[in-house]
Formats: structure tokens, sequence, C-alpha cells
């Protein structure tokens, strides 16, 4: 969410999009009425899955552990003990075990939790032709989202908001898109970024059972729930960003002061980055000269685009600008005219450093892995090494090390992130942020754009540092969705 997110988020910012993959069935009008009861009834008697499918990989070859007895059985229901480690080998309709072929679907069944690619996870392992799918029941697929997607240490009730739109969020995705996707979610920024049983606390488990079964719903079916790191003062309409009108999705100043880390930043990309992402946008005016904001909305967000070339003019929206370009350095389309003091070097070239060296196949812990997560929604890397990373896993430790130098701090257990513990005070929304002065052209200096921004993340739904603040002033979980989800309910599938 976030939303990246993300989500991304972000992820660093979630792309959020749940409007994908929609399936047209031609039916005989005569089977239409039971259709739409079949429908009703699933939308509006709780009838919502209760296993998630989570999409773990796409590698032909996976190797796959367990602290207990694993069991493969494929789709002839043949079995074979795997023991606690296997290797499994896809290659067209089935997968090899060691000498053994097997039938694909298949699937892989523990005694304890089964393991993959250094991570735990509870329920089961789905093997097809294209993916790794962690089955798993939704309660417990949301203990392994909040201690990854937010603070395990916040407020107990923005753990609880968290909690039901996450849970809103993947059920949203397995009703539209399993069919078509072959699966709900994946375990990164482009859904939730969701850790398995390793990441799990007390706290955060806790808001899960305290919510047990509650979903966000609007007008009877469930709702469209993203999140963002932060808003920056306030929250950005949905049809801004994707396009699709949704009124319990517009835009919300933020009612209350907070202590987030991206209140304001700098992000200065090269014009070859620019030009490049309008290639990709399919938008040729010749060489960039400066980027003209031609809408914003309420809240100053940059709505869409005019791109002044030696060739000529085009139009696009922000957001599709933003995520073409590198939505983890260009944080959100709050821009402004504001020079951040803490940037007044932005013209100095940022250091480069090389791939780190990979690490022995030593399994990071779960706290190492949150805290590398964290530094992947802080912009600690840049989009190229957060591609090395997934490109090469066994390189994710030695990137937690350059995290850290970075950053100058040190790693620090799950339970205690450097985050503030805060008490906030309701106080008008003017006192956020200081008046923000919204930019209206960003000329190409020295073979560089430079943008001054507000917030990180596509900015709809619930911003994630906005809900922790209201929390801390003695909002409910309730509240705070009314807030940011207005006209909506939460409602117990169970």
């Amino acid at each position: 969410m976030y939303l990246r997110s993300n989500t991304l988020k972000n992820c660093g910012t979630r792309l959020h999009a749940s409007f994908k993959g929609l399936v047209v069935l031609k039916i005989p009008f005569s089977q239409l009425f039971f259709l739409s009861l079949l429908l009703s009834f699933a939308f509006t008697s709780g009838a919502w899955a209760r296993d998630v499918y989570v999409r773990l990989s796409d590698r032909p070859s996976v190797t796959i552990t367990s602290d207990g007895s694993m069991t493969l059985t494929d789709a002839r229901n043949m079995q074979l003990n795997l023991g606690r480690s296997a290797v499994l080998t896809r290659s067209g309709a089935y997968v090899t075990v060691g000498h053994n072929s097997f039938q694909l679907p298949v699937r892989i069944t523990s005694t304890g939790l089964l393991g993959f690619n250094n991570r735990r996870y509870r329920g089961r392992f789905l093997l097809t032709r294209q993916f790794l799918i962690n089955v798993v029941n939704v309660e417990d697929y949301v203990k392994g989202v909040l201690p990854v997607e937010g603070f395990p240490n916040w407020p107990m009730e923005y753990q609880k908001a968290q909690a039901i739109i996450s849970r809103t969020f993947v059920l949203r995705h397995s009703v539209l898109g399993r069919a078509s996707r072959g699966y709900d979610v994946s375990d990164t920024t482009s859904h939730q970024v969701y850790g398995g049983a390793g990441v799990e606390t007390a706290k955060t488990n806790e808001a899960v059972r305290a919510t047990a079964g509650e979903v966000l719903v609007y007008g009877g079916s469930l709702a469209f729930t993203p999140f963002h790191s932060y808003s920056g003062g306030h929250t950005a309409n949905n049809a801004h960003v994707w396009g699709s009108q949704l009124s319990y999705l517009r835009g919300v100043r933020e009612a209350m002061v907070t202590q987030s880390p991206h209140s304001s930043w700098t992000a200065r990309v090269p014009a070859s980055q620019v030009q490049s992402a309008l290639s990709r946008m399919d938008i040729n005016v010749g060489r960039v000269r400066e980027i003209r904001v031609s809408e914003a909305d309420a809240g100053g967000r940059a709505i869409t685009l005019t791109f002044v070339g030696n060739n000529g003019t085009a139009s696009a929206r922000a957001s599709r600008f933003r995520s073409n370009v590198d939505s983890s350095s260009l944080r959100s389309t709050l821009w402004t005219r504001d020079v951040p003091a803490a940037h007044a070097s932005i013209l100095t070239p940022p250091p480069q450093h090389s791939p780190p060296t990979p690490t022995p196949n030593v399994p990071m812990t779960a706290e190492q892995e949150m805290r590398l997560t964290r530094m992947t929604r802080d912009g600690v890397f840049t989009a190229a090494e957060l591609m090395d990373m997934l490109m090469n896993p066994e390189r994710r430790r030695g990137y937690l090390y350059v995290g850290v130098q970075r950053s100058e701090v040190e790693p620090r257990p799950a339970e205690t992130p450097r985050m503030p513990q805060v008490n906030l005070p309701q106080i008008p929304p003017s006192a956020n942020v200081s008046p923000l002065r919204p930019i209206e052209v960003i000329p190409e200096q020295n073979g560089y754009f430079v943008f001054y921004g507000r917030g990180w993340g596509h900015g709809v739904g619930m911003s994630q540092w906005g809900a922790m603040a209201k929390a801390s002033a003695g909002w409910t979980a309730e509240r705070i969705l009314q807030h940011y989800f207005p006209g909506t309910t939460i409602k117990r599938f169970q």
C-alpha cells in the first residue's frame, strides 16, 4: 500500500491498482438471475475466501525447507515424502524431484512451518506451471503483513486499522484477479509486502486477532483500500492516479501533525532518465526543456504534466510519469517551490556504490529482513540497487550493511525500531505543514530536473504516518478508516 505500497511500497510505492484482470463470461440469460443471486451472496453474506494465494517466486527451480516432515501430492494424487529439504524443478506440465517426476500442480504440506528464500511460512505451498505460491489462511496472511508494512511499536488502533484494510485489500484481489493471474497477490510492494511467519510480533498478532474477519465495505462490496507512507498533508483522489472515480477515495486533508521522515525531500533526476521515461510512455517531444504542472488538485498535488521539448509539447498524468521515472526517488507528485534546508547541497552528485559482494548463504534473521524492508521504503537504495536485490537475493545481506552505513545507525530488533513514540494532540489542519507553494515549472538545469516535494507514495487512501498520528491522539481504528475512506463501513465476514 502502498499501499507501495506498494507501494509500495510503493512499495518504495505500491501500485495498488485492483481494476485489472476482470474476466468477461458469456452466460445464457436464463442463468443470469441465479448468477446475480450468487454474486449477491458473495458480497453480502460474508462468503469471502478464507485462504489467500500469495505468489512467492516464478523461478523454474526452487529449494523448499521445513522444520517438519514435508509431503508432496501431485495432480494425479501421487505422493512423495520430501523430508525437510527438497529441490523442485519445473518443466512444462511436470516437476522433478530427484529422479521422480510429478504432474503439476503439486501441493506441499508439512507438519511444521515451511521455508523458502530464508523465510518461514504458515499454510502450504502450491507449485503451478508458473509460480510457487503460499496458500495461507487470510488471518495468518495479515499477521505476516503488518510488521513489514508498518512499525510494530505504533499504537494499537493504528495496527487495527492497518489489519482491516490489508485484509480487505487481499480479499478484493482474490475476488477480482485469481482466475486470471493464478494467484491473489505477490509478496512485494506491487501489492502488499508479506514476510511470512518469521516477521510476526505479539502486538501485531493481537491487532489481527482483535479485528478477525473484519473488512471494509462500500455498498455491499469490498472496498478498494490502498495505502501509502505519508500524504504530505493531503491525500489524492483515486481518479487522478488510477482513473476510476470512487466516492470513498477522494482526497482528504490530514488533520494531524506528523513526524514523518518524508515531510520534505529532494529528487535530482537526470534529463536522460526523464527522456527514457517519456519514451516508455510513447511521448516524443524531442529534448525536454521543462516540465509544467498544467493541473493540480486541492492539496497541491500534480495531476497533469505538460512536457515542453524542442520538437513540441505533450501531456500525461503525473502519477504515470512518476512510476516510469523512479517512484523511489520521485517519492510523490506533491511538488513545491520551497527548497528544504537539509537539501541545499542537492547539486552535488550523490556518491556511487558498487553492488555488494554476495555473502555466504546464511539466512537473515526476521529482524534483519524487517530492517532491510524499512530501508527500501525509506529510499535508502536506488532503483538499480532494488532491482539488483530482486535479481540476486544472495546480495541482500550485503545491501543491509550498505544501508546501515548510509543511514549511520545500527540495526535494532524488530520490537524496538527507530521510530518516535508520540502522543500528539489534534490540531488545526493548517498547522500540519508550512503553507504549500505549488511549483508550476520544473526546468532542465545542467542536465538535471530537480524536484522538491512532500510525502511518499501514490497518496490514495490511508496515509500510514497520518493514521499513526491520529491513533496517538486517541482516534479509534473505525474513526481513522472513516477519515480516509468516508462512507465505508466495517463488516465482519465470519
